[in-house]
Parts: C-alpha cells; sequence; structure tokens
C-alpha cells in the first residue's frame, strides 16, 4: 500500500525543522496524531513477581499499585514452601489486585513445582496439582484474570526423559483446563525467547489437535532492536499456517543488561514497539530475586519510589487513543517512545528515552484540531541513577508555546541522556507570552517498489560486482542492462532497507565506516544503522542517498564515468556523483520524491462563507461548512475522505465534484487518479492497481 501516511510502506525522510539546529536522524521522532492505533490500555505496565502478598505493604498499596493502573501481573499457581517460590500465590495476589480497576493476574502454572529447572512429579500428580488450583480459583468467586500460562520457557525447562515431548504434554494439560474452566484464557507456548524452529510445529501440532493457545507468549529479554522482527516474523508464521491473528503477551520483558530493568530509558523504548505492534500485554522481568514485589524494578526499596515508577505513571496515566510513533529506527537500540491523544480531555501525551547523542527533535504532526493554531508544550524528565535509588519524581524543565503550522510542531529539547525518561505533555495554548516559531517540517516519501539506482553524473546503475551474491560483495556502477544485480527493491524498515533482487543482501557500508571512502558492499540483513537509508531531494528528480549509521552520501568514487566506478559514502556536496534516480523496474519514468500535504483540517475560527464569485457551489456541503470553497471548473481529485473530494487551486484546499475513477481505497490516501487511457499497471496491492504518470503513482482507472 502507497499511503500517504508515513508510519505502513512507505519510508518518509523529516528535514530540518530549524535551520539553526542540526539534528541527526538518528535523534529525530515523529507522532502522528490523527493514526490511531488502539485505545490506552498501558499493555506494558505489568510485571513478574512484581506484587506479592506483603510488598508493597497495605499501608503502601493505593499510593505505590493502584496509583500506577497495572494491567497484567504474572504470579505463579501457588507461593508456598515446596513450590518455585514461597511467596507471590497467585490467588492472594488476584485479591488484592481486585480493588484496582483493570489489574488481572496471569497465572504461571510451571511454577507451582520446585527448583530451577523445574523438578517433574510425573504427568498424574501434575494434573492433580493443576485440577487443586483451578477448583481454588473458582472457589475464591474472583475474577480479575488473565489466563493460565501451562509452562514456562520449555526450551530450557522441560525434559522429554519426563516421559512426554512437550506436546504431548501441552495437549493433555490444555485438556484437564478447558473441561474445568472452559472460559479460561490459555496462554503459551511461553518460550525464553522467539524461535520459528520451535514455534512453527508448536503451532501446526495445535492447530491439528484443536489446542491453540487463547494468547500467544514468549519472553523479550534478548535485545529491544529484536522486537520489529520478531513481531513481524510471527505474524507471517501465523499467516503461511492460516491461523487466525491471536493476541500476543510479552511474559517477561528487559535490557539485555538486567541492571537496567526498570530504567525510563531503557523502558521507553519497550513500551513504544509492544504499543506499535499491538502487543496486548507485556511484563517486566525479575532478575532480582532476593526483591520481589518491586512492580519489576519500578521501586527502589519496599515502600519508596523509583524513577521508573514516576515514568510508568505516566505511562498509566494516558487515556484516549494510542498513536503511532516513529522511531529513528525501529530495528535499533535508539531513542524511542509512546504517545496518546484524548480528544475529550483535549491533551497530547507523549514519553520517550534511550539513547540519543544529547538533543532530541520529536515533530507532532496532523495535530487534532482542540490544539487549536498555538501549542502549549510542558517538557518534563525524571532522572536515573541505579534502580535502587529512590526517586524525588519528575522534574519541569519549560513550559513553552508553540505556533502551529499545517497542523504541526516540532519541539527540539537538549541535554538529554539515555537513561533518564522523558514527557511531553501538550494542550491548547493561550497566545500569552512568548511564542516558539514553528517551522514546518515536510513530509519526504518515496513509494515502496523496485527499482534500477542511475547515478547522476555517469548514467550508470549501481550494481553487484560480477552478479555475485556473496557476503562482502563490491558495490559500483556499471552500464544498465536489466540484470537482477542491478535491481533494488527499496522498504521502510526504520529506515531505508535497500535489497539487492539477485543476492538477497542489503546495501551496507563496510564495518560500519563513519569515515569519508568507507565502502559499499553487500551483507545479510541484520537490521543495523550502516545498513539503512535516508532518501533527500537533491533537485530535479534526482536523490541523495544517506548511510543512517555515517550521514554521509552514497557517492562514486573520484567522480567516475567508467563501468566498475566504486562506490563509496563521502561528506555530502550535493555533486552529480553524489545524485541518483530512482527509475521503477518496468518503467522509464523516475520517481521524483513528494513532499506531501496535510489532510485539510477544520478551521479553529468561524468558517468563512464562501461567494459565488470565486467559487460554485458544487462540491460537497460538508467541504463547504469547513469553510472551504469549491474548486473551478475541471478540479483534479487528489484526496477523498468522509466529507467529499478534495483539489487545490492557488495553494489552497478545495472541494471538488469530480468523481474518482479509481478505487477510494487510493485517493483516500492522497495519490491521483490516473487518466483514463492509461491502464498501464505496474503494481497491484492491496489498495488497487497503480499506474506512474508524470514520475508520480496513481491509481488505475476502474474503466481499464
Amino acid at each position: 500500500m502507497k499511503t500517504l501516511s508515513f508510519f505502513t510502506t512507505l519510508f518518509l525522510y523529516l528535514l530540518l525543522a530549524s535551520p539553526f539546529i542540526l539534528v541527526k536522524a538518528a535523534n529525530k521522532l515523529v507522532v502522528d496524531c490523527e493514526n490511531k492505533l488502539h485505545k490506552a490500555t498501558h499493555c506494558a505496565n505489568g510485571s513478574l513477581y512484581g506484587l506479592i502478598e506483603n510488598v508493597p505493604s497495605e499501608a503502601d498499596y493505593m499510593t505505590l499499585v493502584d496509583d500506577i493502573h497495572p494491567y497484567v501481573m504474572r504470579n505463579p499457581a501457588r507461593g508456598k514452601s515446596g513450590n518455585q517460590h514461597p511467596f507471590g500465590d497467585a490467588i492472594e495476589v488476584a485479591r488484592r489486585l481486585s480493588r484496582t480497576p483493570g489489574a488481572l493476574v496471569s497465572v504461571d502454572l510451571a511454577d507451582i513445582l520446585p527448583y530451577w529447572p523445574y523438578k517433574w512429579p510425573g504427568m498424574q500428580k501434575w494434573l492433580d496439582e493443576v485440577r487443586s488450583f483451578i477448583r481454588d480459583k473458582k472457589a475464591s468467586g474472583l475474577t480479575n484474570w488473565y489466563g493460565y500460562e501451562i509452562w514456562n520457557e520449555a526450551e530450557n525447562t522441560w525434559r522429554d526423559s519426563n516421559g512426554y515431548n512437550f506436546l504431548e504434554f501441552w495437549k493433555e494439560t490444555y485438556k484437564v483446563i478447558r473441561e474445568m474452566d472452559p472460559d479460561e484464557k490459555i496462554i503459551g507456548p511461553c518460550d525464553g525467547l522467539y524461535s520459528e524452529e520451535r514455534m512453527r510445529p508448536f503451532l501446526q501440532f495445535c492447530k491439528e489437535n484443536n489446542v491453540l493457545p487463547d494468547i500467544m507468549c514468549w519472553h523479550e529479554l534478548m535485545g529491544v532492536e529484536l522486537i520489529p522482527r520478531r513481531q513481524k516474523a510471527y505474524r507471517e508464521l501465523e499467516r503461511s499456517l492460516g491461523i487466525k491473528e491471536l493476541p500476543i503477551t510479552i511474559n517477561e520483558y528487559c535490557d539485555v543488561e538486567h541492571e537496567l530493568e526498570g530504567q525510563p530509558g531503557s523502558s521507553a523504548r519497550f513500551i513504544g514497539k509492544f504499543e506499535r505492534y499491538n502487543v496486548e500485554s507485556a511484563l517486566i522481568s525479575w532478575w532480582f530475586v532476593p526483591q520481589p514485589g518491586r512492580l519489576g524494578s519500578l521501586l527502589a526499596t519496599d515502600s519508596k519510589k523509583g524513577a521508573g515508577w514516576y515514568f510508568y505513571k505516566w505511562y498509566s496515566d494516558m487515556t484516549g487513543d494510542m498513536v503511532y510513533v516513529k522511531p529513528p529506527n525501529d530495528s535499533s537500540k535508539l531513542v524511542d517512545g509512546a504517545a496518546s491523544v484524548d480528544d475529550a480531555k483535549e491533551y497530547i501525551s507523549f514519553i520517550f528515552g534511550g539513547p540519543n547523542d544529547g538533543t532530541i527533535q520529536t515533530t507532532f504532526v496532523n495535530l487534532p484540531s482542540f490544539i487549536g493554531d498555538v501549542a502549549k508544550v510542558k517538557f518534563e524528565k525524571v532522572d536515573w541513577i541505579s534502580k535502587d535509588t529512590v526517586s524525588n519524581g519528575p522534574n519541569t524543565v519549560f513550559e513553552k508555546q508553540y505556533s502551529v503550522v499545517n497542523g504541526q510542531i516540532t519541539v527540539t529539547v537538549n541535554n538529554c541522556n539515555a537513561s533518564s525518561g522523558y514527557r511531553l505533555y501538550i494542550t491548547k495554548g493561550d497566545n500569552s507570552g512568548p511564542i516558539e516559531e514553528s517551522v514546518e517540517v515536510p513530509i519526504i516519501f518515496i513509494p515502496e517498489g523496485t527499482y534500477r539506482i542511475i547515478n547522476r553524473n555517469s548514467g550508470k546503475a549501481l550494481s553487484v560486482a560480477n552478479d555475485s551474491k556473496n557476503n562482502a560483495a563490491n558495490v559500483h556502477q556499471w552500464t544498465y542492462s536489466n540484470k537482477a544485480s542491478q535491481q533494488w527493491k527499496i522498504t521502510e524498515d526504520g529506515g531505508y532497507r535497500i535489497l539487492n533482487v539477485n543476492a538477497n543482501k542489503v546495501l551496507d557500508m563496510d564495518n560500519e565506516s563513519l569515515k569519508d571512502g568507507g565502502n559499499a558492499l553487500i551483507w545479510p540483513d541484520t537490521g543495523a544503522l550502516n545498513q539503512r537509508w535516508l532518501i533527500e531531494d537533491a533537485g530535479n528528480g534526482y536523490v541523495n542517498i544517506i548511510n543512517y549509521n555515517s550521514e554521509k552520501a552514497l557517492d562514486v568514487e573520484k567522480n567516475s564515468n567508467a563501468d566498475g566506478g566504486n562506490v563509496i559514502q563521502w561528506t555530502l556536496t550535493n555533486s552529480a556523483n553524489q545524485q541518483w534516480q530512482l527509475i521503477p523496474i518496468g518503467s522509464d519514468t523516475p520517481v521524483t520524491p513528494q513532499v506531501s500535504t496535510p489532510a485539510p483540517k477544520p478551521t479553529t475560527t468561524s468558517a468563512p462563507t464562501p461567494t459565488s464569485s470565486s467559487s460554485k457551489n458544487s462540491c460537497s456541503d460538508a467541504i463547504l461548512k469547513k469553510g472551504y470553497k469549491c474548486c473551478s471548473n475541471d478540479c483534479f481529485v487528489i484526496y477523498t475522505d468522509d466529507d467529499g473530494t478534495w483539489g487545490i487551486e492557488n495553494d489552497q484546499w478545495c472541494g471538488c465534484d469530480t468523481p474518482s475513477t479509481c478505487p477510494t481505497s487510493i485517493t483516500s490516501q492522497g495519490y491521483r487518479c490516473c487518466k483514463e487511457n492509461n491502464c498501464s499497471v505496474i503494481e497491484t496491492d492491496d489498495s488497487g492497481k497503480w499506474g506512474i504518470e508524470d514520475g508520480q503513482w496513481c491509481g488505475i482507472s476502474n474503466k481499464c
């Protein structure tokens, strides 16, 4: 889908919002206030053994637990002597949590057993233990349950010497739960990490035996940068097996550096990704076994708040809708965050943190109408020293007002670090005091597709030497001859991924070089920054291709015009040997980067009255009521929404009476219909059939 929303299949590059502040691409975030993901549920606000029978104490419960609005807490079915741990009993914890609306308990059945790895008691005794817990759970009368986790980290804790393989064990336990508690959800397989080698046979078996879990589950403890790839891989696995999308719970998450458990900067990146990928619930790990009940290290002591608590308090206070945040690179360890928009309470809240170079720039686009022409921005931070350090809470760094330009503002904050947590809280301004000038950040997009990439200076194509498929094969220029080694698939994946069609490897800067002269080659995709690229408009239909890691331009060495001229990186000079054309395969027309124009928004003042002398009144009444005029005759439709069809005249939005000749699934994204006699289909996707006119994507007419 070639959508104007830069948060789907298109790559967007954001130009600097101010000529006076240089902000590296690796420190830029974008919040799309109209791209709503789901209602705010605080999906990542839970923990393993984060609440036990007496920690936090009853005296502290309301201020430490209830105030942070936990979602799912994970506890053992039994928490007595002889179990995995002699505390944290699920029924007792569920009873404590029952006073907090929305708080649920996920039951770790395996922790009924002693030791690690678990001491297996035999199938019959195991099933008796499960039956006993279900009877006690039902007798409690409590209803705040998330579901049953049948096992935990089977790849480490299950032994076929138990007398059954894991899949048969799963089936037997599943059947008992369904018989005794048919309405409760079953969660699994709860592996210690996502592995398709394990997940595929598990799902195949479950489908064939009618024992699919209600909620899919695994841990994320091996690196936050791996989450996007695993989420996508799992959804693709479901599709390949013909299984409906299951909710996902990540029942343990933490940085690979365990000491960062609960740290605001580390947590922000997990929260951002879990919200973005619609993970249903996620629970902070519990690496520090002598300290249960501390909400996943959000508390510094059993009764005192750490910096993490205050960060999750910001998170738990989010209401309304969660909206899409585009981080600098989704598949990296860099700064990330989550945002919400509440139309009823009229605020935007954005929490963020993680590795950065000290300056973070956030652009808010498609601001809701309640913000008006001036936005009031409050910037707060909470500093973190260690998980055991008591925090006095957040500090307000500044409160400023920003003028809104074309539905957006850009806020740049300085003196940031990787460990602190940050919040930008935005409400309607009041025009009092100084107002920060906003400079619109144009959004430049390139349609996803397969291209030949032609150097402006030489007219030769970006190619892999000798048609090689080997790792580290050199990239150079060569006269275009329609070879697959000269064709590149461009997709958005935390920046542009430029994939060689022949080798199925990505364009890579050797050894993560930051220097002028660093060599371009191909390598298997790891998602690293030296394999991700920005696209900047160089003018006249050409682009600069900028490495994310080095921020240097793809360059033909020594301005070579010869076949075999080497391709390197070099500081951007915008010379012809650093400029490239992107020509879709199957077309001779280069794609020109487009600067998107946000959809028209209701005016915040009284709507002007259209006059018959300046427009005709044959367009939608809904458009006229918003204060916009009708376009003149022969309007060219470039946008469609619930109000009608839109065009642009004299740099102003106006209403068209011209019906779309191509699917609204294309025009509603901001693309034009092709001319009716243009039936040359370049690409087909879920939106419809696409062509190219004047170097731009367009929708093929329904008459073709």
